[in-house]
């Protein structure tokens, strides 16, 4: 019976599947201009560059490239920033863009004055640069992105990878890291300037689904046995990405900081803008493409058919692979009791007199929620209740810190989705003093007014 219903299933594809293969590819690693094997020495540059998601047609992009490489062009998604634990990071960033900017590292933690956000520093200004220095602390799968009209600016290309090795590392035949994104794209190309009350309400979502800066579906072939590594993380402005293989699991190693101290198994895997998991995938048998299904987050349209991310091809088969890890994280957990305070964050909406929509935290649109700022000191625990008063999910993202979702404190975050009518439990510890920032991760929703301040005193 699973063999009729997958056969269905990829017989339902078949029209999709049509067009002309794209084959997978990844971004380059940043070159590494320092000496020393303990400090990861970069050049990042930010400017405009040209994409192809539609065949023959140039697209205009904002992309991040390599300014130690004589002649590199920006690629979306931009080069990776690869390093290991307790390697010292010195990030020399240019911009060349006509618009001012940052870069927000989103996801390891580091020193509140190079966290890129809109409280901690001064945008860089077109034709400047700023040096951004912190300690690997933090191994796993993570990005960087702007954080100023960061609607508008990741939406156009602006985004980039980083993997930061340590800890357990697991016998596979390839460890890939798959950034999952949609643009909106006119026929000749372009990407349209301008939001859309559509755009606003639910993030912009776009006509054409991408992998790795390239257009959807794109091809790559496994062999027969494999075993991989797919670090994911979802950079869409406001689309969510419920993924599955039909005849194949994913087993779940890590996600948002880390690897997990219990891996689990999965059919399906919901990924919010913002967030990462990293999964193994073993291709044994038979098994269909890299699919997005339908995910009701509030307020949408009809459910819509799957569509394919990735076409699997089927390769020679591969050598044995070493058995799995039996134990793979230690992780300290926060001490939460009876008496730890908790405290209540209301995500929400209104309509101004004028009929625009104003999405608030705690009744109140940054940066005009500044009384409501949360306030705690360094090592201080408590607990966190956010809850959505809205009609629609809303993806929530920290920074400076992880955090443990409660009851079951599975492993680190640091965002997470909130079900509309609903409410979300975390107990959350900052160790580095600064202005934090808690917000939605659909950018729309964020650069209108759904973020608080945190400050964490020393």
């Amino acid at each position: 019976m699973k063999r009729i219903l997958l056969a269905a299933t990829l017989a339902g594809c078949a029209a999709e599947s049509s067009a002309a293969p794209v084959p997978y590819g990844e971004s380059a690693v940043l070159t590494d201009t320092n000496d020393d094997p303990n400090i990861v020495e970069v050049y990042l540059v930010a400017g405009h560059s040209i994409a192809e998601y539609l065949p023959g047609k140039p697209t205009g992009v904002w992309a991040y490239r390599d300014g130690a490489v004589p002649g590199a062009v920006g690629t979306v998604p931009g080069p990776t920033l690869r390093a290991k634990l307790g390697d010292q990071i010195i990030v020399h960033f240019r911009n060349e863009l006509h618009h001012a900017t940052t870069v927000h590292w989103h996801g390891p933690r580091v020193p509140f004055r190079s966290d890129g956000s809109h409280t901690s520093q001064v945008p860089v200004e077109p034709g400047q640069a700023f040096d951004y220095r912190f300690v690997v602390r933090d191994a796993g799968s993570f990005w960087y992105h702007p954080h100023v009209h960061g609607y508008e600016q990741i939406e156009r290309g602006l985004y980039g990878t980083i993997v930061f090795e340590g800890g357990v590392t697991p016998d596979v035949t390839a460890d890939r890291y798959l950034v999952l994104d949609d643009v909106k794209i006119a026929d000749d190309g372009s990407l349209p300037d301008g939001t859309s009350d559509h755009d606003l309400k639910f993030g912009r979502q776009g006509n054409l689904l991408v992998v790795n800066g390239r257009r959807a579906p794109v091809d790559l072939q496994v062999g027969v046995g494999a075993r991989e590594r797919w670090r994911i993380v979802n950079a869409a402005n406001g689309r969510y990405f419920n993924l599955r293989i039909p005849g194949t699991r994913f087993f779940v190693i890590g996600t948002d900081g880390g690897l997990l101290p219990t891996p689990y198994w999965t059919e399906t895997l919901l990924i919010v803008p913002g967030e990462r998991y990293d999964v193994l995938v073993t291709f044994d048998g038979l098994f269909g493409p890299l699919q997005t299904i339908h995910y009701e987050r509030g307020q949408q349209e009809a459910p819509s058919d799957p569509r394919q991310l990735i076409r699997l091809r089927r390769g020679p088969p591969v050598m044995a692979r070493e058995p799995l890890p039996t134990r793979w994280r230690d992780l300290p957990r926060m001490e939460v009791t009876s008496a730890t305070p908790v405290r209540r964050v209301a995500l929400g909406e209104t309509r101004l007199p004028g009929g625009s929509l104003v999405f608030t935290i705690n009744g109140a649109a940054w940066p005009d929620n500044f009384d409501q700022a949360i306030d705690l000191g360094r090592g201080d625990v408590e607990i966190w209740e956010i809850a959505n008063d809205t009609a629609m999910d809303h993806p929530v993202h920290l920074h400076g810190t992880f955090f443990e979702v409660l009851p079951d404190q599975a492993g680190w975050k640091d965002t997470i989705n909130v079900r509309r009518r609903s409410a979300t439990r975390f107990a959350v510890q900052f160790d580095e003093p600064g202005t934090w920032m808690l917000h939605c991760h659909i950018l729309e929703h964020a650069d209108d007014g759904m973020m608080l301040n945190v400050f964490v005193r020393q």
